[in-house]
Order: structure tokens, then C-alpha cells, then sequence
């Protein structure tokens, strides 16, 4: 089996964020200036807060920008200042966006089998980012609260199968992470309304049995 890599996604508050480091998340992930969602935090917002791990950080974790059709110049301030060591285009992001980002930095694309992009589209964009996260929908989806896995179990396989960087998201939590692990053994998991108790509010309790299941689970 891999060795397993959690990120947390989704963080907001600073108490659960120091939790998140305490619990041995090795990404942190912030979505970025888009209000739909009830895990946002505004641009000003997160800058604040990856300045201030930025000065703690002794390399042990990543922070994610998680970005939703940001315009291009802002996600170039966020790597510009060093903000965040990855991007995560979440939204309607094209190829030539993609490559644009890859550039300045590592970068990861978001796709669903909801989001209409066909294999072959999103086989190209895997071949200019650095990894694909199979998600479990849109990001107004996900901004309204929905989760669950919603079948990406085909498209998980096809990436995996071409050799393509692949994480795992969607509708995971404590519960059902060993499922997860046996039938697709990944060498990342990507966790946000499976460690909440309500949308955009994280549970300290879900996170550290997820934690621990996760770690039971994959231990050597």
C-alpha cells in the first residue's frame, strides 16, 4: 500500500487549522475568494493567515490556494508573495489556464464526472499540471453544501491507469475511508464536509477519527 497523504480542505478558522498541524495533515487547503461557498475566505482573509504559517512552517506541510475561476493576475499575487506552495483551479479553468499556472508553480486540476469535460479533455489537462483531483462535483455544487462520491469511480481508474497523478476526493470520511483505500489505494485523499459537522464548519471530533482511521488503516 502507498503511503497515504491527507489534506485537509476547506480550513477557515484558526483553532482548526492549528488542529489540522497537530493531526499531521501534510496539505492545508484554503478556498480562496469565492463567496458562494461556506468555506471561503476572502482573498485579504487568506493571505493573512498563510503569511502567518508561512513564518511557522518548517516544510512538514502545503498550503493549497483553491481557486474558482480566479482571474489569472490574482492567483499571480498569491505566487508572487509565496503564499501558497500549490494551486488547485477549481473551476471552469481552461488548458491554456492550466499550462499558464503550471509555469509560476506545482498546480493541481479539479474535475468531476459532473462537469461535463470529456476524457480526452481531461487527459490533455492532465499533461500540463502536475495532478488531477477527481472530485465528487461542480464547484456550485460544492458551494451549496452537496457532497458525495456521485460514481467517479471510472474516471478515478482511467487516470490511475495512464499513469496520471491522481487524488482522491468526494464524499470521504471516517466511515468509508477503508473502502477507499482497499479498492483504490491512493496515494493522496482530499477531506472537507466528511470532517464537518455542518458546511464550512469543521468538527474536531471527525477530524481526528478520521485521522486515525486513515492512519490505522495505512499503517505499515
Amino acid at each position: 500500500m502507498k503511503k497515504l497523504k491527507v489534506k485537509f480542505c476547506g480550513m477557515k478558522d484558526e483553532d482548526t487549522i492549528e488542529y489540522a498541524l497537530e493531526l499531521g495533515a501534510d496539505y492545508l487547503g484554503f478556498i480562496v475568494d469565492y463567496p458562494q461557498s461556506p468555506r471561503n475566505n476572502s482573498f485579504n482573509e487568506f493571505c493573512k493567515k498563510a503569511e502567518r504559517l508561512r513564518k511557522t512552517n518548517s516544510g512538514k506541510y502545503k498550503i493549497v490556494a483553491v481557486c474558482v475561476d480566479m482571474p489569472t493576475s490574482n492567483i499571480e499575487n498569491l505566487i508572487k508573495d509565496d503564499l501558497a506552495q500549490i494551486i488547485q483551479l477549481h473551476g471552469k479553468e481552461n488548458i491554456s489556464v492550466c499550462r499558464r499556472v503550471k509555469k509560476r508553480t506545482e498546480t493541481w486540476k479539479a474535475v468531476s464526472g459532473k462537469n461535463n469535460l470529456g476524457s480526452e479533455v481531461i487527459l490533455g489537462i492532465a499533461s500540463v499540471v502536475d495532478k488531477i483531483l477527481v472530485d465528487s462535483g461542480t464547484a456550485e455544487e460544492k458551494a451549496s453544501g452537496k457532497s458525495g462520491f456521485y460514481n467517479n469511480h471510472e474516471l478515478y481508474n482511467l487516470l490511475v491507469q495512464r499513469g496520471i497523478s491522481t487524488i482522491l476526493s468526494g464524499g470521504i470520511n471516517a466511515n468509508n475511508v477503508k473502502f477507499y483505500l482497499k479498492n483504490f489505494n491512493p496515494s493522496i485523499i482530499d477531506i472537507s464536509s466528511g470532517i464537518e459537522s455542518s458546511p464550512g464548519v469543521k468538527s474536531r471530533k471527525k477530524m481526528k477519527e478520521f485521522m486515525d482511521m486513515a492512519v490505522y488503516l495505512n499503517r505499515d
